[in-house]
């Protein structure tokens, strides 16, 4: 009985997490919306759950063109793409992929930010939904700890 509790706690646990990593991301896209030459990435978030629960290993989860991010110049920025690669979790469960282009600009940025501002906002009702969900059961268990008193 602990041990279902336990692997449902930790499956709410990873999916909070991804949801909190993919804001990351959309915010990012959104942030270099004027950036010439910006790429805007995204991740499936169904694939990401798989890999983080152990369904499947994938080594090379983050495309070689955000692994070779380097800053150049002490006064450069850590590129919050590069720094998201690396983070806790996210490496090896949500393979970073370039969005397609649906309107081309003239500066060959590819982020279209009605489209990020959608996902951002799908993606801020599933977070709370995850976290309400985590809220609950702890709050089940509780209940269920203090009538046994």
């Amino acid at each position: 009985m602990f041990n279902m509790l336990t692997e449902s706690l930790e499956f709410s646990a990873k999916a909070l997490s991804l949801r909190a990593k993919r804001q990351e991301v959309l915010t990012a896209n959104i942030a270099n919306a004027d950036t010439p030459n910006y790429k805007a990435v995204d991740f499936k978030f169904a694939d990401a759950l798989k890999r983080a629960t152990g369904e499947k290993s994938f080594p090379n989860a983050v495309p070689h063109d955000l692994r070779s991010l380097k800053n150049t110049h002490q006064n450069h920025i850590e590129s919050s793409i590069s720094g998201l690669a690396t983070g806790v979790g996210l490496s090896t469960a949500a393979e970073l992929k370039f969005r397609r282009e649906i309107n081309p600009t003239l500066d060959n940025n590819t982020v279209d930010v009605d489209i990020e501002r959608a996902s951002f906002a799908e993606n801020t009702i599933k977070y709370e939904m995850a976290l309400r969900t985590i809220n609950g059961r702890l709050s089940t268990l509780k209940q269920a700890m203090d009538s046994q008193r």
